[in-house]
């Protein structure tokens, strides 16, 4: 039996994504619907493939596949993952199975691109079999656009730090599956976080704490300053939850829905930059937030100190550029000005650019 054809490639504005009506019961979209590209080791596409099965049949993904396109729409790459192999790719998928009337949210495959390759046009083929082996087939065309960051942001700590935890492919900042069911239960509809930071002042040995590691003053970035990253006015701050400290948790996922879904991060700070960039700054100590809700903040002005609260397992600060103040927004490329990024003995200056999931970074203001 031949594929069901749901999409053929049409002229879209830059950053988008399309499909043509679904005729065959299984369609795939992007989200968010604005696909950005992060120039970060690479190129590199944070966007998620939503499938929507309406059909009766559970739909098992067999192939995904991405031809890319040039700005004059010469075709310049052609990859795929698929069901072949002792251990097939397709497993590795976030899911691959989609039942009748679900949908699923499947994390792009294809995320990386050398800086020889000018992906102006991607079109996804998604192939699926129903139990009894008859094909189908959804098209996707996606836009990306380079994001151009119109707030020069600064690290919002000092010292030597780690990016515990960024925003690479293995990161659960980048796999925060919005569409599961509990997440959908505590009210979060988006990846707000998709291209976040988990900030970490470490030792000059590169440690994280000192002595077990149980108690919050075991960490030196404990209590440390938490800056502004740039100039703003302050949208949205708490201050009355309780660090997690010594194996007791204070984070109930429970208050998200009832109280503030921005609790997640326990203690906040979020900052309008302006020109739809926003500053979330978040774990921070109980009743350090120095700032209050329509105060103007200059850049570096101290805002809080590191804690440990809400979603907090050890002291550090989680740090995210954002669409909005609100929980279910999307979350934007970072790029930071004059840092030192350490590789081992040798360190560079960093005018401007990304970090991500590993990286060892100083940064120094005067005074700390």
């Amino acid at each position: 039996m031949l594929p069901l054809l749901l999409a053929c490639s049409l002229s879209l504005p830059a950053g988008t994504a399309t499909l043509l009506p679904d005729t065959s019961g299984v369609s795939v979209t992007a989200r968010p619907g604005k696909v950005w590209l992060e120039e970060r080791a690479g190129q590199r596409l944070n966007f998620d493939l939503a499938v929507r099965n309406r059909s009766r049949d559970t739909l098992r993904l067999t192939s995904i596949e991405v031809s890319v396109y040039d700005g004059s729409n010469a075709l310049v790459l052609r990859k795929f993952v698929d069901n072949n192999g002792f251990s097939p790719a397709i497993n590795a998928l976030s899911h691959h199975e989609v039942l009748p009337g679900g949908t699923v949210l499947v994390f792009n495959p294809f995320h990386t691109f050398a800086d020889d390759i000018e992906p102006a046009r991607l079109q996804y083929v998604f192939h699926f079999q129903t139990p009894k082996r008859a094909e189908k087939e959804a098209r996707l065309d996606v836009r990306p656009v380079r994001y151009q960051p119109q707030t020069a942001l600064t690290l919002p700590l000092s010292g030597r730090l780690l990016v515990w935890d960024g925003h690479d492919e293995n990161a659960h900042h980048r796999r925060l599956d919005f569409l599961h069911p509990v997440a959908q239960q505590v009210g979060i509809r988006a990846n707000f976080m998709r291209y976040a930071h988990d900030f970490v002042v470490v030792t000059d040995a590169g440690e994280l704490h000192r002595g077990d590691g149980k108690k919050n003053t075991d960490y030196p970035g404990f209590d440390r300053p938490v800056h502004a990253p740039a100039a703003g006015r302050v949208v949205a701050a708490y201050a009355a939850q309780p660090d997690n400290d010594n194996g007791e948790d204070h984070f109930n996922p429970a208050d998200m829905v009832g109280k503030d879904p921005l609790l997640l991060y326990g203690n906040y700070v979020v900052i309008d930059h302006g020109h739809g960039e926003y500053s979330l700054l978040g774990h921070l100590r109980q009743n350090s937030v120095a700032v209050k809700v329509g105060d103007a903040v200059r850049a570096d002005q101290v805002v809080a100190r590191v804690g440990s609260s809400g979603s907090s397992y050890f002291p550090h600060l989680h740090y995210e550029l954002r669409t909005g103040k609100e929980m279910n927004v999307e979350g934007l490329p970072a790029y930071f000005r004059n840092f030192q990024l350490l590789r081992g003995r040798r360190q560079r200056t960093v005018a401007s650019g990304a970090v991500d999931s590993g990286d060892f970074l100083l940064q120094t203001r005067k005074g700390e």
